[in-house]
């Protein structure tokens, strides 16, 4: 019989080789092969080894259809060996009959003694499988998948979820690595351990000085960091950060105030100067509503034994002609306006303005990282994930020092769950339902819709597009938008504070600076928090920018192009961006290709 050329592939990773014995089963149009042993002197399978063997089939199996790969402990063990059943990676194994290479990409883990089925790479939909034995394969395939990835309701009004316990049960497949997972824990430790040495992770108590604060982030700073530090008072970089902040997705035109957000002329006129009205600037189009109405009613958290506080604002901004900063115009504390809700203005004490808007940064916090984050760009996402492994062949560490806590997080998910549609997902039309196309230097806005760049015209092709590109984007590129520059724009903790100890004001002319602080989260609090978004915010290694596939699914050739296509758009776009960063004094840089992760990573 005619021999078979093996030429298998093994990953990099740590532990990736095995010493248990490898074998193939052939599987043709004329029947299948049994087991065939792929061995030779000395040990195989090693880390970052390729390695070829030869094969005898004791029949003619005809055109090759499938290839079983079957992992087992060797005979006899060996002193040496870590395990008799220990994990090994395959990226992939190529055949080569009569002279023709098929490649059969894997790039999976084996734990134990089992079996695996590989197709050739050339990709196939459901009606191209024309032999009985593939369409046998596909169903079987997809049932494994959907034994072994089932759905879960973790809390009512959340999405579903993977139904594990935790993470230690989860398959090699979708866990972290290990280098990963060792880079993520000592990163952690090491911030744990800084900032137990300085006296700071115990104490419960108040800040005494806004100076002391800076005492917390001395062990991981950044330029950005820096730049909150000194510009986090002023009102043009107040409004900044509902364009190009943690949380660039809530700012909306506003053409109609809202009944309940009774601004006057008198009000505003200090900021908006002669010549005008505020009707006129509605007409225009020129004003702005940020409203965090979610928050109503929300249930709050309990930090050392202490019940926090939580409001629901309404802000109104400004968008000045040529160009001009956005300011901020008025700032109501609840829903609901009245003698004990003031509308807080520029005009005010320095110091009640600075703590109206520090409620408007604490609710951006929280509406940010229940909703923003944790639901659209994690829980949402594991839908799409959880699906995909379930039909197509081949989570927040923020609860416990937060003003609302996991059962004010809860509620908020349970809320926007009600209210979020699939267009809300959809980048282009998000910008164009918030009527912000036009307003200026909005980075978020203008790099996003460069990486969305495909159409968004109904029609069955376009719409599977659109579709796609929406799943793509929202794990990748705005997971990085809304995560990255956590650590950036919260670790001056009084730019986004995570909690509030004491209510909001209900008349003006009372704060001072020593109420202002005793508002603030306490020392410990704030560590629990810092350190979280320092860890959350940079990638423990083993990265994968968007556009790079070190795991070569794609055969043909042409997905290989399209590939190739997708990463010299990106770099173009990367260099944009970049030249664009070196004219800013606070870049933006949460959108560079280079930096965005394929995948929600971290």
């Amino acid at each position: 019989m005619a021999k078979f050329r093996v030429r298998v592939s093994t990953g990099e990773a740590f532990g990736a080789g095995t010493w248990d014995k490898i074998s193939v089963s052939i599987v043709g149009t004329r029947g299948e092969t049994p087991p065939l042993p792929l061995d030779r002197l000395g040990k195989e399978f090693n880390a970052g080894a390729e390695e070829d063997f030869e094969v005898t089939p004791p029949e003619d199996v005809g055109r090759v259809l499938l290839v079983r790969v079957h992992k087992a402990p060797p005979a006899r063990s060996r002193p040496l060996a870590p395990s008799a059943g220990d994990a090994w990676f395959c990226r992939w194994l190529q055949l080569t009959p009569r002279g023709r290479a098929l490649c059969f990409p894997c790039y999976q883990w084996l734990e134990g003694e089992r079996s695996l089925v590989l197709r050739e790479g050339t990709a196939k939909i459901s009606w191209e499988d024309h032999h009985p034995t593939l369409q046998q394969q596909r169903r079987e395939e997809l049932q494994a998948r959907r034994e072994t990835y089932r759905w879960k309701t973790y809390i009512p009004g959340w999405p579903r979820c993977l139904d594990e316990e935790t993470v230690k049960n989860l398959n090699l497949n979708i866990k972290y690595s290990v280098a990963k997972n060792t880079t993520f824990y000592l990163r952690g430790g090491s911030a744990l351990a800084e900032l137990k040495l300085k006296g700071l992770l115990d104490r419960k108590g108040l800040w005494k000085s806004l100076k002391e604060m800076r005492r917390v982030f001395n062990f991981r700073k950044t330029p950005a960091v820096e730049y909150v530090c000194e510009h986090w008072q002023e009102d043009a970089f107040f409004a900044y950060q509902f364009l190009n902040g943690l949380n660039p997705v809530l700012i909306r035109r506003c053409h109609h105030l809202p009944k309940n957000f009774p601004v006057t002329d008198a009000m505003v006129a200090p900021v908006l100067g002669p010549g005008t009205s505020l009707q006129a600037e509605l007409e225009k189009g020129s004003l702005f509503l940020v409203d965090y109405d979610l928050l109503a009613g929300v249930r709050t958290n309990v930090i050392n034994g202490r019940p926090q506080f939580s409001t629901a604002p309404m802000t109104l901004l400004y968008q000045r002609p040529g160009r001009g900063p956005l300011l901020p115009l008025a700032i109501q504390l609840s829903q609901t306006p009245g003698p004990n809700s003031p509308i807080f203005l520029p005009s005010d004490d320095k110091w009640d303005w600075l703590l109206a808007k520090t409620w408007v940064r604490n609710a951006e916090f929280s509406i940010h990282e229940a909703l923003t984050h944790l639901l659209q760009a994690h829980l949402v996402p594991e839908v799409f994930a959880l699906a995909t492994l379930r039909q197509l062949p081949h989570c927040h560490p923020l609860f416990k020092s937060t003003g609302l806590g996991i059962g004010g997080f809860s509620e908020l998910i349970q809320k926007n769950m009600k209210q979020l549609n699939y267009s809300a997902l959809c980048l282009p039309d998000d910008i164009r339902a918030r009527g912000v196309e036009d307003i200026p230097d909005y980075y978020y806005r203008d790099d996003g819709m460069q990486i969305w760049g495909l159409p968004s015209t109904l029609g069955t092709r376009e719409a599977l597009i659109q579709y796609v590109t929406m799943v793509i984007f929202n794990c990748s590129a705005k997971h990085s938008a809304v995560s990255a520059g956590q650590f950036d724009f919260a670790a001056w903790m009084p730019n986004l504070p995570p909690s509030m100890q004491l209510p909001p004001p209900t008349s003006k002319g009372q704060a001072r600076l020593e109420g202002f602080l005793a508002t603030l989260p306490p020392v410990n609090a704030t560590c629990d928090v810092v350190i979280a978004l320092w860890l959350l915010s940079k990638e423990p290694g083993d990265r994968r920018p968007l556009g790079t596939y070190p795991d070569e699914y794609f055969t043909e050739e042409a997905p290989r192009r399209s590939i190739a296509a997708f990463q010299s758009r990106l770099a173009e776009i990367s260099r944009d961006i970049q030249e664009r960063n070196h004219s800013l004094a606070l870049p933006y840089p949460y959108l560079d290709p280079p930096l965005i992760e394929n995948s929600v990573s971290i």
